[in-house]
């Protein structure tokens, strides 16, 4: 493509200016032959004061993305960075078979989105301003990943033929395809397979959903082509594509390596067979299953590891619906200082606290039930108060740790039979089932009884003569005395666990 512009840098010119007639022949009437002949000069373009500007394929000989290929600057003070970018290139019309020492490099045209060649391809090269630029890579052989066809520019020395298709850390691959389009779709496309996609949903069965949805925008960004296809049971379309040359290809939210899909009305069918829990009772009956093939405004992300990380602040989430976490391996988290969930407090009241620090554990409800475990260990609750343990549960605390129960609480069995601290009865009192005959009953103060036994033992062992018919059977001693009997006896209701 060529066209005439106005000369940079030289003032003048007539292109583009309105021829001007003379004012003595505005009154009307045919012109004048000179009259003609100078309003034909002045329509054409001025040679001297114009450029001609021509759009030219070439061939890219090298492309300067190494600190050592950089040229150094005159005054000697370093490398010259204006030139890291540019590419030496041959023109295919002017300057085949040119020679190649001399060529000058040309930088790219857009200062803000590159897309740089490699060696034996082809891009447009333009002049402004007196110098020139390259532009789009030229699509020789139809795919993303390389468009290499070298010497088209012309004849190259030894050196360079036996370099051809070979560098030194890019690798042709032709198993790299054009993504699919649709209607209306702007797709942005890299050498390796990533891609970012905007486009919609209003093609029927366009991302393998079966329904076509007006304003339906989405964004679909993917890296690796189908990587993970195996895994997936997606072999089947590679090999098609193999067999295939040049069909392009589609995403895949599981097969490709790493996905966003951010969506407004599309059915996503993520996979999720391999990483949701075996036993998901919370995902199923808090959260209903829900997952992306249901559709809606949506963001997915999927690959194989996702890693949210904040230097200085924070991270936070927010749901409208609920938060669900599910996994298949263990859920851990690591707090250097606190752990704190406040649960139940939709209504505007307080809800259920469970705070954490590195020796503190405290949990709370808003009836003052508690469990706080530090120095000392406490449960407590308002009455009743019921500690529930499961079969081979077990109650395990150091030296000095204490139980407190508040008024009346009991440990009871499943067969009804407990023991009981307070309440109507006072004390400590215990009931075993199928005993009725003797109720429920105090306990009683163990060293204590084994003391007054001891002492009622020794004093009928003290005893010499019993009293019969016949007289004494022995000789009388002055001990044991009734009074020892009676002293024994007034011990006996101290020994039950109960107030004086």
């Amino acid at each position: 493509m060529a066209y005439w512009g106005k000369g940079s840098g030289r003032p003048g010119g007539n292109l583009g200016k309105r021829p001007v007639v003379p004012a003595q022949e505005k009154t009307g009437g045919l012109p004048k032959t000179a009259t003609v002949r100078a309003l034909i000069k002045q329509s054409l373009p001025n040679l001297k004061d114009n450029e001609f500007y021509e759009l030219e394929m070439a061939e890219v000989i090298s492309i300067l993305l190494d600190e050592n290929d950089l040229p150094e600057l005159e005054d000697g003070s370093g490398k010259d960075w204006t030139k890291f970018g540019t590419a030496v290139v041959r023109k295919i019309n002017s300057e085949v078979d040119g020679p190649l020492k001399g060529l000058g490099s040309v930088k790219p045209l857009d200062p803000t989105i590159y897309s740089y060649p490699v060696r034996g391809e082809y891009v447009i090269v333009a002049r402004y301003n007196q110098e020139n630029y390259y532009i789009n890579l030229v699509d020789l052989l139809g795919i993303p990943n390389n468009n290499v066809s070298p010497g088209l520019s012309g004849e190259r020395t030894e050196e360079l033929t036996e370099e051809d298709y070979i560098y030194e850390h890019f690798e042709i691959d032709e198993d790299i395809r054009k993504l699919w389009p649709y209607q209306g779709d702007s797709i942005f496309q890299g050498r390796w397979g990533q891609s970012i996609r905007f486009g919609s949903n209003i093609i029927p069965d366009a991302h393998e959903d079966g329904d076509d949805k007006p304003d339906s925008p989405n964004i679909i960004i993917r890296a690796g082509q189908l990587v993970d296809a195996d895994a997936f049971g997606k072999s089947g379309v590679v090999q098609n594509l193999k067999d295939s040359p040049k069909k392009p290809v589609k995403e895949d939210i599981n097969a490709d390596g790493s996905s966003i899909w951010m969506t407004t009305d599309q059915s996503v069918k993520l996979d999720i067979k391999g990483s949701n829990a075996v036993n998901h009772v919370f995902m199923t009956s808090k959260h209903s299953d829900d997952q992306p093939i249901k559709g809606g405004k949506q963001i997915v992300v999927n690959s194989d590891r996702i890693t949210f990380n904040t230097k200085q602040g924070k991270i936070l989430g927010f749901s409208h619906d609920g938060i669900g976490f599910s996994t298949q391996k263990s859920f851990t988290v690591d707090a250097d200082e606190t752990l704190d969930m406040n649960v139940g407090g939709g209504s505007g009241g307080p809800g259920s606290l469970i705070s954490m620090t590195g020796t503190d554990l405290l949990m709370q409800s808003p009836t003052n039930a508690a469990l706080s475990i530090s120095d000392k260990t406490i449960l407590s609750s308002p009455c009743p108060s019921v500690l529930t343990l499961a079969d081979y549960a077990n109650i395990t605390a150091c030296k000095g740790a204490q139980l407190h129960l508040d008024d009346c609480a009991g440990i009871k069995d499943n067969q009804d039979s407990f023991l009981r601290v307070g309440g109507k009865a006072l004390g400590i009192t215990g009931y075993v089932k199928d005993r009725d005959d003797m109720g429920q009953q105090h306990l009683v103060y163990g060293e204590a009884l084994t003391d007054i036994l001891d002492e009622l033992i020794t004093s009928i062992l003290n005893i010499t003569a019993i009293p019969t018919g016949a007289g004494p059977s022995g000789p009388v001693s002055a001990t044991p005395s009734l009074a020892d009997f009676e002293s024994v006896r007034a011990k006996l209701c101290d020994l039950l666990m109960k107030p004086e």
